[in-house]
């Protein structure tokens, strides 16, 4: 409805009104109109253990304060397609939730989120004073809230011990201190309960060889160190962070024969060689431990003992000597300063690393290291003492019950665990979620609810290897599959100062659409403004040619942000790579200095990167305009044409791909032609494929049009018939853009890893986060089993001719 004309017709009730409202003000505290322009927040403190729920008279107030907005010049805080402070009516009755969230979340709630997440050590299965907090949090929000717990086989410190020594003599060399410095500038690093040097999921050792050097730990690194007569076998490795996951390099590692792994930080990719280091900087430090798990997570997530399916208290566990996703020698974590002398042990012996390659010289040279390859004269021991037992964790589930479509759900997810601390991994997430759980229960107290059912998630145990996630995504399978709309992640919310997203290419139309809308903190632009030019900086944008996007301003520009490829990593894995759940993940990111470390505190992150924790308050914008609109919006804005267009790319990077193992430019060696002429016929099926994909696509778009020029959104109408067939065709439009990926999914699985189903994106087998475009085509290519290629080319190609015939379906 006409916000003008709304405003005529309350005209009258003006001054009632404002009389209202100054007695409201006059009792308030902190009365949310007196707050300055500059934080377009309102706030409302909901603390559960400091305040009681407020009751009617807060909903009438908080109304109050909306209605009164209406009269409110706009402050400019929030740019681009929306108005802040300014509440409209429709005809149905239903408030505008966009205009009136926009307001809500504020940054002294997100702060006092962070500060109670971050205010010690909080490991999975050990901290379950935190579950029961934000199920607390969640229901004095008016959202229905239950802690669901799983059993899986976690694994904790005991002891460590990593010690450079001469075999002969017996004589200590070195042994490193396994320990962060405390710092006297943050009390964190203090905390008695902070962990140690370790692996989550690392095996239990007690290994002792030489030492060699294997620059990143991946299969091409020790590819290169075999080529150039460099042996791991019977060694202990040592690498560095960065790369791959590291999970990957210990499993390529294990495979060549090591005994033991140990992965340090060097300074070049995440130290003084990037900037100033913490407490002067936003840089890791000499001392500082990157923690993880070694997981071998490109096999499958969540709990080892129990793959495929929920790890309940009474379900069946497989032995741990089964699990494939499990690693079996020994490794710790190392800060660059217990790495300097294990360095300079292997100077002068095997190659020299430079000779291997430019990237396998690190940072340590400023401070007189040479790198090379060993192996070493002198040996290393490696003790890591593990205790392995199943234990409790707690997912906290919130619900809000959708008002016209309850059975459809989308799910909103950040996880609650931590090494340490966790001020940015995943505090920062966690306390947007709590701000937006509040910003829903505002929304709700004045009479909405959305048109579908949103779910929100705080995962436990995701550091392990997305446990938490992964063990309720396969306990409702079913009913993920049949009802899933899309999953939202938020992970790290702010670790930087640029916006960055990975999804599935039918969110991507909606994310640009919502970054228009939110601005950027200080500036005059938007999220989506400096997001693009940030990518054009780095010449990472994408082509937008011959995209569909509905009220996309930047259309013109032929171009926008990239949106990058959902591999693994963080929570959306089992959404998107098992269950064919349409999936979203973004952050504010930057610098890893602190990574996994004790510093990664709230004095770092509100010094160096989110002083006034406006870039939280973005994400929470985001974050629930993103939600709302796939809830509430009478048509889902999940767009099959976006997909279309990037499935074009996925071939390109295939064929890419196909080519260099094929070696075409050069004329191939031992490749008979007509296993060549069969794979390029394979490889023109799939692109014959894309094209009826894209024209079916182009179809849901057309419905869409129709539905929108002929009866409108919100199929408001008196003629009953006309009523019903425009609900048919929306319920139509819908069902086919949310559950488009679904039909994207083999329940057979890739060869070899079963458990991730996506035809067309899955994490590399040896990239571990990273994505992977056909995993089962690339690895049939990969491993020169051309006769494989071809029978998943044929089933890739009918998978997306099925899905193309599903998007014809009305």
């Amino acid at each position: 409805m006409d916000l003008n004309k709304d405003s005529m017709e309350m005209q009258s009730d003006n001054s009632h009104t404002q009389a209202l409202l100054a007695e409201f003000k006059q009792n308030t505290p902190n009365n949310p109109l007196d707050t300055p322009a500059v934080q377009c927040s309102t706030r409302f403190r909901v603390a559960v253990t400091k305040r009681a729920v407020a009751g009617v008279a807060a909903a009438v107030a908080l109304l109050l304060i909306f209605v009164a907005s209406s009269w409110i010049p706009d402050t400019g805080c929030i740019h681009g397609m929306v108005s802040p402070g300014r509440l409209e009516f429709p005809s149905d009755g239903r408030i505008d939730p966009v205009q009136v969230f926009l307001n809500i979340p504020s940054t002294e709630m997100l702060s006092e989120h962070l500060q109670y997440y971050s205010s010690g050590t909080h490991v999975a299965g050990i901290n379950h004073t935190q579950a029961t907090y934000t199920r607390d949090y969640f229901e004095a929000q008016g959202i229905d809230a239950k802690i669901v717990e799983y059993f899986p086989w976690l694994n904790y410190p005991v002891s460590q011990r990593v010690v450079l020594f001469n075999e002969t003599s017996s004589k200590i060399i070195f042994e490193a201190s396994l320990k962060e410095d405390i710092l006297s500038e943050d009390p964190l690093t203090e905390d008695p309960n902070n962990l140690p040097a370790f692996h989550g999921y690392s095996a239990d050792g007690n290994v002792t060889g030489q030492l060699v050097y294997a620059n990143y730990g991946s299969i091409d690194d020790f590819q290169a160190l075999d080529k150039a007569g460099i042996s791991v076998s019977g060694k202990i490795v040592l690498v560095r962070y960065g790369g791959v996951f590291r999970g990957i390099k210990v499993h390529a590692a294990e495979l060549r024969g090591a005994r033991g792994v140990l992965i340090y930080s060097d300074p070049a990719d995440d130290g003084y060689s990037r900037g100033e280091t913490y407490p002067n900087g936003p840089w890791r430090p000499d001392s500082s431990i990157q923690r993880g798990s070694v997981m071998r997570i490109q096999m499958y997530p969540g709990d080892p003992l129990t793959p495929g399916y929920a790890s309940t208290a009474d379900a069946p566990r497989i032995d741990p000597a089964d699990a494939k996703n499990i690693n079996h020698i020994p490794s710790l974590p190392l800060s660059y300063r217990d790495a300097q002398p294990l360095l300079r042990a292997l100077q002068g012996h095997g190659k020299n690393a430079s000779d291997i390659g430019k990237t396998w010289v690190g940072g340590l040279t400023s401070r007189g290291v040479e790198y090379w390859t060993g192996p070493s004269e002198l040996s290393v021991n490696l003790l890591n003492k593990v205790e392995y037992k199943e234990t409790s964790i707690q997912n906290v589930i919130g619900k809000i019950k959708g008002s016209e479509d309850s059975e459809h759900a989308v799910i909103l997810g950040n996880h609650r665990d931590a090494w340490c601390a966790g001020a940015s991994d995943p505090s920062s997430g966690s306390a947007a979620l709590l701000e937006l759980a509040r910003a829903l229960g505002e929304l709700m107290k004045l009479g909405w609810r959305p048109r579908r059912t949103i779910i929100l998630a705080s995962w436990d145990a995701e550091e392990y290897g997305l446990v938490g996630s992964t063990e309720w995504v396969e306990e409702k399978i079913d009913w993920l599959r049949a009802n899933g709309i899309a999953y939202i992640n938020v992970d790290t919310a702010v670790s930087g100062t640029s916006f960055t997203a990975q999804a599935s290419p039918v969110l991507k139309n909606l994310l640009y659409i919502v970054t228009q809308q939110v601005s950027y903190p200080h500036s005059n632009e938007t999220v989506y403004d400096v997001w693009l030019r940030n990518s054009q900086s780095k010449s990472e944008v994408s082509d937008m040619t011959d995209m569909l996007l509905d009220d996309f301003t930047d259309i013109q520009k032929k171009m926008a942000p990239p949106v990058g490829l959902l591999g693994s990593g963080s929570d959306y894995t089992a959404f998107m790579a098992h269950a064919g759940v349409s999936s979203l993940s973004m952050a504010f990111s930057g610098s890893s200095g602190a990574y996994h470390s004790n510093y990664d505190s709230p004095k770092r992150l509100t010094t160096f990167i989110d002083p006034d924790m406006r870039l939280h308050q973005a994400m929470v914008r985001i974050w629930g305009l993103v939600v709302i609109k796939l809830a509430d919006d009478p048509v889902i804005d999940l767009n099959p044409v976006s997909y279309a267009k990037d499935l074009r790319r996925y071939i390109k990077t295939l064929e890419a791909h196909v080519s260099k193992h094929l070696n075409f430019a050069t004329g191939g060696k031992n490749i008979d032609h007509t296993v060549r002429h069969a794979v390029l016929k394979k490889l023109h099926h799939l692109r014959a494929a894309q094209r009826q994909f894209t024209i079916s696509a182009h179809m849901v778009q057309r419905d869409r049009d129709h539905l929108r020029a002929i009866y409108g959104d919100d199929c408001q109408m008196k003629s009953r018939r006309r009523h019903a067939s425009c609900i048919k065709l929306r319920s139509s439009i819908n069902d086919r853009a949310f559950s488009l990926e679904r039909h994207l999914i083999d329940p057979e699985g890739i060869p070899g890893r079963e458990w991730f189903k996506h035809v067309l994106v899955s994490p590399g087998r040896w990239m571990g986060y990273g994505a992977q475009v056909f995993p089962a085509l690339s690895e049939a290519a990969e491993d020169g089993d051309w006769r494989q290629f071809q029978l998943h080319a044929k089933h890739a190609a009918e998978t997306i001719h099925e899905a193309a015939w599903f998007l014809r379906e009305v």
